[in-house]
């Protein structure tokens, strides 16, 4: 039998002790990246993710050369953020849809919200919520939340449905 967990005044600490043994640095240091939403230098990433700054870094240029994630300047000083690559959200997210829907219920689906789109703008006048936002339009936030939302969920569903066509394409062929 295994010897007893340490006890703990804080789950919270509990839990990222359980985190740390569980998985290695590079496991931690991806799953911060996975989940972040803004960029972050290394220091901040190797503080969430339990592991050195050296160590974060070493992980991030590798995540960096793998497409799973991006550099960016600060703009504010010299040092390198980090924010999730783009493509592979995208590709990630698709999968995702992919996994959950047909493709005939995902191609409804993308028709229904490309009406909805089409009647925000035709009630507000805009042919996006930021530039409604810059008219000055009359939108409360919940709508504009949801008019964002939806213009999002849209753009991963369209690479959804064009990743499905490749699939297709490609299935039983070989790609050159």
């Amino acid at each position: 039998m295994p010897d007893p967990a340490p006890p703990f005044d804080d789950v919270n600490e509990r839990a990222r002790a359980d985190w740390k043994r569980d998985t290695t640095p590079f496991d931690r240091v991806r799953a911060v990246m996975r989940t972040a939403y803004e960029p972050a230098s290394a220091a901040t990433v190797a503080e969430t993710a339990l592991t050195s700054e050296q160590t974060a870094r070493k992980h991030l240029r590798s995540l960096v050369e793998h497409g799973y994630v991006d550099e960016t300047a600060s703009p504010d000083s010299t040092a390198t953020l980090y924010r999730r690559a783009t493509d592979s959200l995208a590709l990630e997210r698709a999968r995702r849809i992919l996994e959950d829907t047909d493709t005939e219920t995902l191609t409804t689906r993308v028709l229904e919200m490309r009406e909805q789109l089409a009647a925000y703008g035709h009630e507000f006048d805009a042919p996006s919520p930021e530039a409604a936002v810059r008219a000055d339009a009359d939108i409360d936030p919940e709508t504009l939340l949801e008019w964002r939302t939806t213009r999002r969920n849209l753009a991963f569903a369209d690479v959804a449905l064009a990743l499905s066509a490749v699939d297709d394409a490609t299935e039983g062929a070989e790609v050159v």
